[in-house]
C-alpha cells in the first residue's frame, strides 16, 4: 500500500491515529462523500467506488483495501452496507 491515503501509519502495538480516510453519512439521494486527510476524493453511489478512487490517488491494490476496518476508515452516518438516503 503506498500512502496516498489509507492506512494508519504506526507500528505494531502503538495506538493509532484516527482513520485517514472518512465516508461521510449517505445525502438525500443515499450518496456518500468520501474524503482522505482532509481532501476530497468524490462521491460514492457504492462500495466500489471507493476503491475506484484509492485507486486513482495511487494506491496499489485499492480493491484489496479492508473498507469494514473501523482502524483504516471512519464510516459516518451508517457503515459500508448503508447506502439508503436518510428519512425525511
Amino acid at each position: 500500500m503506498t500512502s496516498a491515503c489509507p492506512g494508519n501509519d504506526h507500528g505494531p502495538g502503538e495506538p493509532g491515529p484516527a482513520p485517514r480516510l472518512v465516508v461521510h453519512p449517505p445525502d438525500h439521494r443515499g450518496w456518500r462523500r468520501v474524503r482522505c486527510d482532509g481532501r476530497s476524493l468524490g462521491t460514492a453511489y457504492r462500495i466500489s467506488d471507493i476503491a475506484v478512487f484509492l485507486a486513482a490517488t495511487g494506491m496499489e491494490n485499492a480493491e484489496d483495501f479492508d473498507l469494514t476496518d473501523p482502524a483504516l476508515v471512519d464510516w459516518r452516518g451508517g457503515g459500508p452496507d448503508c447506502w439508503t438516503p436518510p428519512l425525511a
